[in-house]
């Protein structure tokens, strides 16, 4: 009997340490992946990206997120190229370029149709559109191989005949001195993306010349498509659960803030907005958001590469490789 009892014990205890071993094992494999996420100082992205934090949408679906934003797209750029993120924000233009040029950049899923890129100029200035900033300095937040200033330059270019960049016209700047420079005359206008154009054009001494979303709908009859988020091979091969989980989060982040409008009250706040001005900027954000992805919207990206090309001269977009683009992680 006793012996009996010996050896029930015995296997007692080696199924208490099994079921621990199982359960550890568990908890580790469900433990979520990090994923390094990089984004421009003060863009709109931060918004949903908080949400998905906050909220935990991203611990929900097996990702722990990493948010780090950096001054200057340039340093994005940077990072996002040299795997200093494992996921990053930026224009298409740019990533299909990096993928010509031998960089491992590959754009997974879409962000923005570039309703808050707008022109900004002082309210007693007498730019109407585009045409009026012939010969006027303007700056741009982008950089020069940015997807915002690439499609300024299409536009003034193709439909108002002259090119801000060949005539030594267009400066560069980080986006939250742009607006100081207009101020004191050193430029004439300014490129500016939300939130900080909706400020200017809600609460600042500024109006917009142009919304380059809307001249391109008017001039070409096809939504434009700004800003996606891109990763590199090195993690697509190691992480692809991580890559799906990120854009489910990113789906759900975007549902919750249109959702819920207390999301804009503390960046209002921040920029010192009103309600009408809230209101301004929770609109445009809104409407910017883009969740379409698929091989016709890839497909139609030649339409603005081509036109881009044309433009910007060889070297640029003279091709968009394949491999720039996958849809391979859209949420199921």
């Amino acid at each position: 009997m006793k012996q009996f009892e010996g050896k029930m014990k015995a296997s007692i205890k080696t199924l208490v340490a099994l079921a621990v071993f199982a359960f550890a094992g568990a908890a580790q494999a469900a433990e979520p992946v990090k994923v390094r996420l990089g984004d421009l100082a003060q863009a709109l992205n931060s918004i949903a990206s908080n949400v998905m934090i906050q909220q935990g949408f991203d611990k929900k679906n097996g990702i722990a997120v990493e948010y780090t934003t950096y001054p200057t797209l340039d340093g994005l750029f940077t990072a996002i190229r040299g795997k200093q993120v494992d996921v990053g924000f930026g224009g298409w233009t740019a990533f299909a370029q990096f993928r010509s040029k031998g960089f491992p950049v590959v754009m997974f899923y879409p962000v923005g149709r570039g309703v808050s890129l707008d022109i900004i100029a002082p309210k007693s200035s007498n730019y109407r559109s585009i045409a009026d900033l012939k010969g006027k300095k303007v700056g741009s937040y982008a950089g020069a191989a940015g997807t915002a200033t690439v499609l300024f330059r299409v536009l003034a270019s193709r439909y108002y005949g002259f090119d801000p960049a060949r005539t030594n016209d267009l400066q560069y700047a980080g986006p939250g001195l742009l607006p100081s420079l207009v101020e004191k005359n050193e430029i004439a206008a300014a490129l500016l993306f939300d939130p900080l154009a909706a400020k200017a054009i809600a609460s600042g001494p500024f109006r917009s010349v142009a919304n380059l979303a809307d001249v391109y709908k008017e001039k070409v009859g096809d939504d434009f498509l700004w800003i996606g988020v891109a990763s590199n091979d090195d993690f697509v091969a190691a992480q692809p659960a991580a890559l799906a989980g990120f854009t489910r989060a990113w789906n759900e982040s975007v549902a919750y803030v249109k959702a819920n409008p207390a999301v804009f009250e503390p960046y209002a706040k921040a920029l010192g907005l009103d309600a009408a001005g809230t209101k301004i900027l929770r609109d445009r954000v809104l409407a910017d958001y883009t969740l379409t992805w698929n091989d016709a919207t890839i497909k139609s990206l030649s339409t603005f590469a081509k036109m881009a090309n044309e433009v910007m001269g060889g070297g640029f977009l003279d091709d968009v490789p394949a491999a720039a683009f996958t849809t391979r992680f859209n949420p199921r």
